[in-house]
């Protein structure tokens, strides 16, 4: 059977899907404006190292000192920026400990700019009396190694926001489908026949037409069953008398008719008897209403108990099964009806018990079932409608086994016997019994 999607799955998908996108997004878009913000912040701190350096040079301009040539005198220190003070000529005048001893860029005019190979970012400023220009720079891998540490902090962070994000998004979609998940329990459990099973309850404000709805349609459910239970019940009863009194009058026709009528009485009587166990399995399927009376029974006993002519019944394996005994002579009198009226005249009854699960196999030497027919009648079966062929004695079985808990299955005969390869019915069900069985189990 093809699964079908799931909600959850899918809102999970989407939810997830836009989580991720949103991620990207976002890291794209703090990764972009963190190098814009960072690269206009270290632009900055360039054009402001060389304003205040020309501020520096300036004075010392105007105080008539003569400037020191070469390296600004200091101890050897790390420097982040580098400066050179350079003539019209392209000669290094003044530089900063950690600066190149050739010029850093051959511009003379005021702005920013890449030289020495792509090694400097330099910004460029000239000086007030003309003769000279200023050059403040810093290292190109410098500043790539400070933007891929702010980006991949915020991007990283940004993940994990995203990450955080989808994961509660996750929970809070489970948490508020668990009242869906809890209200389909509680349908499971809804039993529309017994009035005293717990009401459904709506945890949600969207859920509550839903439980109306159900609620709707089980009362409706049960006033129909309760209907057509109580009319089936009424003409199964009415019938008995009346099949009562024909079996009596036929018997005592079969005594007073000439021979060459007791035949065709004889199959009267056989038919009117037929009728009869139908009707008593109806009437015992309408007595239990759901409930079993479960009990440890005896398959022999049940079967020496079953009135049956024009064949041999054998009985094997387990000889006690839990069931409801009622039930089981219903479904097994007319299981072995069926076979007779095929012909059989040797019927196998296999009874297995083992752990969990009780099956009882029904094996004879009849005309059997042909496998296209076979594979119709399981279906009409499993599918628990209407199917040509599918009499009342393989329906009333499979109610039966339906009661119990488990199903009726038309096996393939068992070629290996040739004695037992007709019809092969199996019933199953679960080996346990209710939690509270009835006191009379």
């Amino acid at each position: 059977m093809r699964a079908l999607p799931s909600m959850r799955q899918r809102l999970s998908r989407v939810l997830g899907g836009i989580a991720i996108v949103w991620g990207l997004g976002m890291t794209a878009g703090v990764g972009w404006l963190t190098h814009q913000v960072l690269d206009d912040l270290l632009d900055g701190a360039l054009r402001e190292s060389a304003e205040i350096l020309y501020g520096l040079v300036a004075v010392a301009d105007r105080d008539s000192n003569p400037a020191p040539e070469g390296m600004l005198p200091a101890p050897p220190h790390q420097e982040n920026l580098v400066w050179q003070l350079v003539d019209m000529q392209g000669r290094v005048v003044l530089r900063s400990h950690k600066a190149p001893e050739s010029r850093l860029t051959e511009r003379q005019t005021e702005g920013f700019t890449s030289e020495a190979l792509g090694l400097w970012h330099v910004f460029t400023l000239p000086m007030r009396n003309g003769h000279s220009v200023l050059h403040v720079a810093q290292r190109e891998d410098t500043r790539r190694a400070t933007m891929w540490l702010a980006m991949g902090t915020s991007v990283g962070l940004t993940l994990l926001l995203g990450l955080c994000a989808a994961w509660w998004l996750n929970r809070g979609l489970r948490r508020e489908l668990q009242p869906l998940l809890d209200l389909s329990s509680e349908v499971a459990e809804l039993d529309p026949l017994h009035p005293q099973t717990p009401g459904l309850a709506a945890t949600r404000t969207e859920l509550q037409p839903l439980v109306d709805a159900i609620e709707g349609l089980t009362q409706r459910l049960a006033q129909r069953v309760a209907h057509e239970r109580a009319l089936a019940a009424h003409a199964a009863h009415a019938l008995r008398t009346p099949l009562a009194g024909m079996d009596a009058q036929l018997a005592v026709a079969l005594k007073e008719a000439p021979p060459q009528l007791q035949p065709r009485l004889t199959q009267t009587r056989e038919a009117a008897a037929r009728l009869r166990r139908v009707v008593t399995a109806l009437i015992t399927l309408f007595r239990t209403g759901g409930e079993l009376h479960w009990q440890d029974t005896s398959v022999s006993a049940l079967l020496q108990r079953l009135p049956l002519q024009d064949a041999v019944v054998e009985a094997s394996g387990a000889d006690i099964l839990p069931c409801d005994s009622d039930l089981l002579s219903a479904a097994l009198s007319n299981l072995l009806d069926n076979a007779v009226r095929h012909g059989a005249r040797r019927i196998h009854v296999h009874a297995s018990l083992d752990g969990a699960q009780v099956q009882l196999t029904l094996r004879d030497n009849g005309s059997g079932i042909p496998p296209d027919q076979r594979e119709r009648l399981q279906q009409a079966l499993d599918a628990q409608g209407p199917q040509e062929g599918l009499g009342l004695g393989l329906t009333l079985a499979d109610m039966v086994a339906r009661t119990h808990g488990g199903r009726l299955k038309i096996l393939a005969p068992d070629l290996s016997d040739p004695a037992l390869s007709g019809a092969a019915i199996a019933m199953h069900w679960p080996a346990q019994w209710p939690t509270n069985p009835p006191d009379d189990a």
